[in-house]
């Protein structure tokens, strides 16, 4: 069995693969795009018999399919019906995969229609498991439309990075870490370090500001270790945070051997060390970055009866609790926005997103990780926050002995005081929940971005863990009223 690329003088014999209504005007238009490196057309020939193909197209009309030097698109993957079922397509696909990287590609697009189950689950094996569109195309006068889903390399580029940047000679494993909602975060060892590094997500990285806020956030890394608080940084390189391969872009950490806590091992200590972590970080003067007009708290009107209805279009699983408590949502929306309009008097710089994940614990030691969200908070709202999640709001289960531990370490160690409007201030904690359900429900929907089966999935589970979250932390706000004061 041979795989190769097709010679021009070897085109007739493509007609005994697929009867084409007009095979010399097809044959003529596949010699002219060889010859102008446009695509090229891989065969599988068995006694010197055509009996599979693949063409693989390095400029197509959509943007989608393909990308210069970076993505190709594969189309007309066949195999002659008397040699299916004995495991040739999926050696003729490996085949054209591996030669691809070996010449620098790293992104692979295929269509396939939406009712060929048996073409998708071998995509699916091969890595095409992100949809990035529904599209269509007009092949001899018939029009079909089909689903694009896209294959990345993510290893391969990884390897780009790590050799275009002096970390390592040679690479000795590159690992998926679980976890990482925002972004995908891998741990990859090199004959010279361990790094973390962080593959940041494309949607997230179109929005307007997103390399600014990025940029922000590691200056206020740099201050907070310059003061005491053990936290990772982004590596810079060529005085820069982020790298861009092949369209996607990197962030490279150095590697924190440690545990994050699993809510059940969150100990009364682990809250006292965090509270004063807390303020500590509060008590760090961020005068040399801060704007002369402070960036404002967001305040958004949340897309609830949208992403209601799309949820039924798409039958997704937290369908009927959203519909259930879409109104309870809309009324929350509406408090926290007013709550937020007071606590934009008192602004200072900080985390925001101090929670249980973005701790790595050595024995009692905690480093924090994951500034991307540092920016202009209420300390009273973020105190109250950190109080929640580690005293088990995440879980639905407050210990408020831990909470009260939380707020009393707090205000022992830090300089600035609670604010003593606490009924409306407690509000405010709801909306970080609106936001990360919004942020979840979008990725699950597959607005503004697409992402693979399982994004998909955690999205999913988030907005349910997330509404019910809500729901408990709306239940038990007077309790917690009571606590603080």
């Amino acid at each position: 069995m041979i795989i190769r690329k097709l010679k021009i003088d070897e085109a007739d014999n493509l007609k005994y693969l697929f009867k084409h209504k007009n095979f010399e005007r097809y044959k003529n238009n596949v010699i002219k795009e060889i010859e102008n490196n446009i695509r090229d057309i891989y065969i599988m020939i068995n006694d010197n018999k055509f009996i599979g193909e693949i063409t693989v197209h390095y400029n197509n009309k959509s943007e989608k399919e393909t990308i210069s030097n970076i993505r190709v698109y594969l189309s007309a993957y066949r195999v002659l019906r008397e040699y299916q079922g004995k495991g040739l397509g999926q050696q003729l696909l490996k085949f054209v995969i591996e030669d691809l990287e070996q010449k620098g590609y790293t992104e692979f697009t295929i269509g396939v229609e939406e009712d060929n189950k048996n073409a998708i689950h071998i995509y699916n094996k091969f890595g095409f498991n992100e949809l990035l569109a529904r599209l269509s195309e007009t092949h001899e006068d018939n029009t079909y439309e089909y689903n694009l889903y896209l294959r990345k390399n993510v290893n391969k580029k990884i390897e780009k990075l790590i050799k275009n940047n002096n970390l390592g000679n040679k690479i000795l494993s590159i690992n998926k870490v679980v976890g990482g909602l925002s972004h995908r975060m891998y741990k990859v060892i090199t004959d010279v370090g361990v790094y973390a590094i962080k593959e940041l997500n494309q949607g997230i990285m179109k929005r307007k500001d997103t390399y600014s806020n990025f940029v922000f956030s590691e200056k206020v890394t740099d201050i907070v270790i310059k003061n005491g608080i053990s936290a990772v940084g982004a590596i810079k390189l060529d005085n820069d945070i982020m790298k861009n391969i092949d369209n996607d872009y990197f962030m490279i950490f150095d590697w924190v051997d440690g545990k994050v806590l699993l809510p059940d091992e969150i100990t009364e200590n682990h809250c006292r060390i965090i509270a004063k972590n807390l303020a500590n970080i509060h008590n760090i003067n961020f005068r040399e970055i801060e704007e002369e007009d402070k960036k404002k708290i967001s305040l958004k009107n949340f897309k609830w009866d949208y992403y209601l209805e799309l949820s039924k279009v798409k039958n997704k699983r937290y369908t009927k609790l959203l519909e259930e408590n879409c109104e309870l949502l809309k009324e929350i929306n509406y408090k926290s926005n007013k709550v937020l309009e007071y606590a934009r008097n008192n602004l200072i710089i900080s985390h925001t997103d101090l929670d249980r994940k973005n701790v790595i614990w050595q024995d009692n030691n905690p480093i924090i990780i994951d500034w991307e969200a540092s920016s202009y908070i209420n300390p009273t709202i973020e105190i109250i926050q950190v109080a929640w999640y580690w005293s088990g709001g995440e879980n639905q289960n407050i210990d408020y002995n831990k909470f009260k531990i939380i707020i009393d370490t707090y205000k022992a160690n830090s300089k600035i005081k609670i604010d003593s409007n606490i009924k409306k201030l407690i509000y405010a904690n709801v909306y970080s929940g609106l936001e990360w359900i919004d942020y979840n429900l979008k990725r699950s929907l597959c607005i503004e971005n697409t992402y693979n089966e399982e994004e998909i999935k955690l999205a999913e589970n988030e907005v349910i863990q997330s509404i019910n979250e809500i729901i408990y932390n709306v239940n038990e706000i007077n309790k917690m009223i009571e606590m603080i004061n």
